[in-house]
């Protein structure tokens, strides 16, 4: 690695210690905090991260797009209070929690379904409509787990490559539906790329295709963009159509960790794909998890703070991109992919070997990409100091 790189992130890195490092650096020094107060005060929940190693990693990820804003604080508090209960099973708050998801999505409770993250919905309704000699038609690329958990069922995955607009193909994806496909999957916004389908399109196909067979529509990022409530296919659900839309607390919500998701159907598929939790009890959720599920459910204020959060580091990155030449795809999410000439790996490589932050490398049609999660200010500092010199 250059010395020039090096110094340049070293810099970067005294540059970015926050004030709460420094006070606590400076007390140990002046010998005015013991050893035992500074554990407690590392232990105490931080809701709002703002310096650059607050994580149990011992690199930066931003190669998995997690909510670096953390879970709102009220629900750090109901998941606290609510570990002297973890001996009970926890069908008392799924119940709960299935009700208030219902509520506010405007169907009964027997169409939801609640699992151990969407991970979870994803796997077992492979089981469902992922079987052998049958065929699921989605995008390429997308979001993978469903398609390699159907492929292992002996599933024909039908991959439409995606349009100019580097979105899911929606005609191609519509004229590609044979006899023998049980789904079609749908990512919006859609992952890697952060594009939004136009909702009238989308909805139009939704429509057209579920004539056929069902459709999955997984909304794992809607809740980054605005006007989320307006974009979702909840309405379609509502109507009766075989339309199953799926959501996750791990990526706007902040628990990725307490593995919580749910998805709203009708009530005749919602019964088959619970009879397939692969998880077993209550979708494998845990008693803490649901009740911190539940709280960030109701904490509207906090998702608000972490979209704002969010886009102010996506536009900041999105500057950065454009002062120094280099080509992205605008996003609506938690990431944003930016094709680049050289070898996506070998960047990210480099970029980690100089900087511990980990980044996601794609090769998507031919073409080298970089997926590159939204972290907080002072990551993103030292984020952009690295690519500045590794993609020049």
């Amino acid at each position: 690695m250059a010395p020039e790189l090096l110094e340049a992130i070293l810099h970067q890195k005294k540059m970015s210690m926050n004030r709460r490092d420094w006070i606590k650096n400076a007390a140990i020094a002046g010998g005015s905090l013991t050893l035992p107060s500074l554990m407690r005060a590392q232990a105490q929940p931080t809701a709002k991260k703002s310096g650059i190693g607050d994580s149990t990693y011992d690199f930066i990820n931003l190669s998995i797009n997690e909510n670096q804003w953390g879970p709102s604080p009220k629900a750090i508090k109901a998941m606290e209070e609510k570990v002297r209960f973890a001996y009970e099973y926890p069908g008392v708050p799924f119940q709960k929690l299935r009700s208030e998801i219902a509520e506010r999505s405007g169907v009964e409770a027997d169409q939801v379904l609640v699992g151990a993250g969407s991970s979870d919905i994803l796997m077992s309704t492979s089981y469902v409509f992922g079987k052998d000699n049958s065929s699921i038609v989605c995008s390429d690329p997308t979001f993978g787990d469903l398609i390699r958990w159907s492929k292992r069922h002996g599933t024909e995955i039908i991959s439409i490559p995606w349009s100019e607009e580097r979105k899911p193909d929606l005609p191609k994806i519509l004229a590609s539906i044979r006899e023998d496909t049980g789904l079609i999957y749908i990512c919006n916004p859609e992952n890697p790329t952060g594009t939004f389908l136009e909702k009238e399109a989308l909805k139009d196909f939704c429509r057209e295709a579920s004539k056929k067979c069902p459709v999955f529509v997984d909304e794992a990022y809607i809740d980054f963009a605005a006007d989320a409530e307006s974009l979702t296919m909840m309405e379609l659900v509502r109507e009766g159509l075989p339309i199953i839309v799926c959501r996750t607390f791990s990526k706007a919500h902040g628990l990725g960790g307490m593995r919580i998701g749910y998805a709203v159907t009708s009530p005749e598929i919602a019964k088959q794909i619970g009879e397939n939790y692969v998880s077993g009890v209550v979708g494998g959720s845990s008693h803490v998890s649901l009740e911190g599920a539940r709280a960030a459910y109701a904490d509207e204020e906090w998702i608000s703070y972490v979209r704002e959060q969010t886009k102010k580091v996506r536009d900041d990155f999105m500057s950065f991109c454009d002062s120094i030449g280099q080509e992205y795809i605008p996003s609506h999410t938690t990431f944003m992919l930016l094709p680049v000439k050289k070898d996506s790996k070998m960047i990210a490589d480099t970029l980690y070997a100089a900087t511990k932050i980990k980044i996601s490398p794609r090769m998507i049609h031919g073409q080298n990409y970089l997926r590159i999660s939204m972290g907080n200010p002072a990551q993103m500092d030292l984020l952009k100091t690295g690519l500045r010199l590794v993609l020049s």
